[in-house]
């Protein structure tokens, strides 16, 4: 079995990446990552002023505790599966008093009805194992007229990004941002159809865009 085939296999049968991935995590993949990262908070903060963020699967706390930090007045919430990540995320987050984070189900999210004025998710779409049920408990939990986005990897971005993507990373930068698209995330072909299916089996059937951005596909849903 192809390596790549095996880790995504594995993915698809933990929602939660196991404790002693988390460090391997955080060392290596949250590193090539933290670029796009930046570009995505700088475009949250932009859209935020106020409330309530909500991070799904927040992993170790980067994008939460950036936006936490960049605008004191918002409340973040950084939720995930692993205890481990929480338990890193907590770390980082020492001294920065407008966030907390959870270990909690993004399938079933403790949060009252309308009570969150913004979404944000970056790869961990390609791990939830009842995605209608994420975005539908994403609808349930929302404000009116806010949104959600949900990032994940795709590595037809990275390769229409190429040229860019290689000034800022180098060749062998560039080729670890594929194959970590590959591993966290879908093909463009699979965004068209399978992910498509399952939106239209939720409350956000007629209110979602999917467009390629960075190394990322990006998915808007708002809550009408």
């Amino acid at each position: 079995m192809m390596l790549s085939k095996y880790i995504r296999d594995v993915q698809q049968r933990f929602e939660a990446i196991p404790g002693p991935s988390a460090f391997i995590y955080s060392a290596i993949v949250t590193k090539i990552l933290r670029k796009p990262e930046r570009e995505i908070v700088k475009d949250v903060i932009e859209k935020n002023k106020h409330g309530t963020i909500l991070d799904l699967g927040s992993g170790t706390g980067y994008l939460s505790i950036n936006i936490a930090k960049r605008l004191p007045n918002l409340q973040v919430i950084g939720i995930d599966l692993s205890r481990q990540m929480i338990k890193i995320a907590r770390r980082k987050a020492k001294g920065v008093n407008n966030i907390k984070f959870k270990v909690a189900n993004a399938a079933n999210l403790p949060f009252e009805d309308n009570s969150i004025d913004f979404i944000v998710s970056t790869g961990s779409l390609h791990h939830w194992k009842n995605p209608t049920n994420v975005f539908n408990e994403c609808y349930r939990v929302l404000k009116k007229n806010k949104e959600a986005w949900i990032y994940d990897g795709c590595p037809d971005a990275v390769k229409e990004e190429r040229v860019k993507i290689r000034a800022e990373y180098g060749f062998l930068g560039y080729q670890a941002a594929v194959k970590i698209a590959e591993l966290h995330g879908f093909f463009k072909y699979e965004y068209d159809s399978k992910i498509r299916v399952i939106f239209d089996q939720t409350k956000f059937e007629n209110s979602y865009k999917m467009e390629l951005t960075d190394v990322w596909m990006k998915i808007t849903l708002k809550k009408k």
